[in-house]
């Protein structure tokens, strides 16, 4: 029999346990193989490569391989083309084949990289059954769909098919990751209950794929949720486009609430929710929050700007139904986080500003995500003609994972994602200023530093959300404001250094090792730890600008009593404006004018931090979600006395 080996590689998060995700493409494409009898009797699958192993180590391994399969994504590709390239040193007749979302549609690796032999474009079952049956002599290549090859020194890319049928067999139901088990890792899962998207934006590969969504069989579906559980899968990752599409979803969901109330697994069930059906999705995010399944619900946009959203070819919720849900959500304590692109074409640095600010002014004062624009190889968006159209430029950003340490990827390979910096409507040096702002916009209003001021001025001083976080940019290019100018420079000069390639996304914080933290936490962090100054000098700009009054020194007092401190356990809140009640009424959408009367609260912290290390770890990168950063958010409310 033929020796055949898989490598779908990730890294290994080193804690308490070892993690990583089990390697699901890999799987599918066996289970799948494996049915194919001429398939089962000519090869043997030896276990997949699921980690980033030394590359000698990998090619030691190997058993005389007779073709090794590598699964291609940002994190990976640069790590499989050097361990391929190893491994047709080491076995000359060892057949390469290279797929995954990192290998473009067309034959252009082939062109780039002689010691690969093969590409299997957008779907993987049916193009690798094809494959290893042209192996065996059973078919052309020619007759095989969504691949590429040489003939000659012709590369030849055959003909697209979409993939239609449902009859896959899950590699969980099937054993294949049975052996994998076994090893000292504790794996998370990735989990389909359906394929496909009947969206088509330009800067996902779903669009490109143009298929319609075909429904896994619920026995399947039901079937693999028991075997997580029996397994004691902790996370699973849904996988569909969009959960809640169908309303079999909500019985889907019961179904996971019911595994965990009997099994106590799955504990984290994370799900890309649909835009389209509003109350299916309320409904499920209210069972995964009850069960403690998810921690966060997300309304995305993308952009706020109908150019950009045209452009892209989107829609969102309307503005109206988003006010809507986050006042449901709100109402009931939910947490919700929005999400935007930057870099989309059509947006400008003004516009991408006003679009955080319309998510603020309609009730996000939690938690927005701003995803810098990746280049997918086989999106729209990623075609040579697309990016002429809407001159678009951009930029190899090494690609890093928040939290981890500097240098933990042990094989020291570096990868690197393909990011938009410069469009039609905004330069690089605009893009520069639109990640700036959205990462001050992210620390200082949805992890709370200036939440409650922003509010304010918003009511009493009529400025908008926009032009609050504009001036508080502008006041830290001062250089008379020392605290805010150091900050702003640090991170005026990584998003520099982002846009020339010369850094990523992370950076280290000050007092805190090695650790990679995202520029809004290290915001954060670094103003937090020089709490008192940093309230000085935003007053002292504020005041300079729009006047002083009473209400203005107990509005800056309330702020920074309610900003979750280092080694407290109790915290006693008094102002002769009763801010609370202001501020609660702001955000549940029935504002009332702030009333000076004497205002008094203690909070019991259940869950004091130590040192400035224990405060990054559990309440910025754990809690961000959970505003642990407030002690006047909802999640204290239990731990608040009122005094009369």
């Amino acid at each position: 029999m033929h020796n055949i080996y898989f490598v779908q590689p990730n890294d290994i998060y080193k804690g308490n346990v070892n993690s990583t995700y089990i390697p699901y493409a890999s799987g599918c494409i066996i289970a799948y193989c494996k049915q194919n009898k001429a398939i089962a009797q000519a090869y043997n699958f030896q276990k997949i490569i699921y980690s980033r192993v030394p590359i000698e180590q990998l090619v030691a391994g190997l058993d005389n391989p007779y073709a090794v399969l590598f699964s291609c994504y940002v994190w990976n590709t640069e790590y499989d083309k050097q361990a391929a390239q190893a491994v047709k040193a080491a076995y000359p007749q060892c057949k390469i084949v290279f797929g995954g979302h990192n290998v473009s549609s067309d034959g252009s690796f082939l062109n780039q990289y002689p010691y690969i032999d093969y590409l299997t474009h957008r779907f993987g079952e049916e193009t690798t059954e094809g494959l290893l049956e042209h192996f065996l002599g059973l078919r052309a290549l020619e007759d095989i769909d969504n691949i590429s090859y040489r003939k000659g020194d012709e590369v030849i890319t055959t003909k697209y098919a979409s993939q239609t049928g449902t009859a896959y067999p899950s590699p969980y139901l099937t054993g294949v990751f049975d052996e994998l088990l076994s090893d000292d890792v504790h794996f998370s899962c990735v989990f389909e209950t359906n394929r496909g998207c009947p969206n088509r934006c330009s800067y996902c590969d779903w669009g490109e794929l143009k298929t319609k969504v075909r429904l896994f069989p619920m026995e399947r579906v039901k079937a693999e949720l028991d075997w997580f559980a029996a397994h004691k899968i902790e996370f699973i990752y849904a996988a569909d486009a969009n959960f809640g599409l169908f309303s079999r979803d909500i019985e889907i969901a019961k179904y996971v609430v019911e595994c965990k109330k009997k099994h106590a697994y799955p504990q984290v069930f994370r799900v890309c929710f649909t835009k389209n059906k509003l109350d299916v999705v309320f409904q499920i995010g209210s069972m995964f929050l009850e069960y403690e399944l998810d921690k966060a619900q997300t309304i995305s946009f993308q952009s706020m700007d109908e150019t950009v959203l045209s452009n892209v070819g989107r829609k969102n919720i309307s503005i109206d139904a988003f006010k809507r849900l986050m006042k449901r959500y709100n109402d009931i304590d939910i947490a919700t986080h929005s999400e935007l692109i930057l870099g989309l074409p059509g947006e400008t640095y003004d516009s991408f500003c006003e679009g955080i600010g319309t998510l603020l002014e309609n009730g996000q004062h939690y938690s927005f995500i701003v995803y810098p624009c990746m280049l997918l190889p086989n999106s729209e968006m990623g075609q040579q003609w697309y990016l002429e159209k809407y001159k678009i430029k951009s930029t190899s950003i090494p690609f890093q994972i928040v939290h981890t340490e500097v240098g933990a990827n042990q094989d020291e390979i570096p990868e690197y994602g393909c990011y938009t910096t410069e469009t039609y409507s905004m330069d690089r040096e605009q893009w520069v200023l639109s990640l700036i702002y959205s990462k001050y916009a992210q620390a200082l209003h949805s992890l709370g530093l200036l939440k409650n001021v922003a509010l304010f001025y918003r009511y009493e001083y009529d400025v908008s959300f926009a032009s609050f976080y504009k001036m508080v940019i502008e006041f830290s290019q001062r250089e008379d404001m020392p605290l805010l100018h150091r900050v702003y420079t640090k991170i005026h000069t990584l998003c520099h250094k982002i846009a020339k390639a010369q850094s990523g996304f992370l950076t280290t914080c000050e007092g805190l090792g090695n650790i990679l933290w995202e520029f809004d936490e290290v915001i954060y962090l670094e103003f937090f730890k020089e709490l008192e100054q940093f309230y000085r000098e935003i007053k002292q700009c504020l005041e300079a600008r729009f006047g002083t009054a009473d209400t203005v020194d107990a509005l800056f007092r309330y702020q920074f009593d309610v900003i979750k401190k280092i080694g407290v356990k109790t915290v006693s809140v008094s102002s002769p404006y009763d801010f609370y009640t202001y501020f609660n009424n702001i955000l549940s959408y029935s504002y009332a004018p702030l009333e000076k009367k004497a205002l008094r609260f203690t909070i019991h912290d259940a869950a004091p931090v130590e040192d400035l290390a224990e405060y990054a770890r559990k309440v910025i990168w754990y809690g961000r979600n959970k505003r642990l950063t407030d002690y006047s958010s909802s999640f204290y409310k239990g731990a608040t006395v009122f005094d009369t």
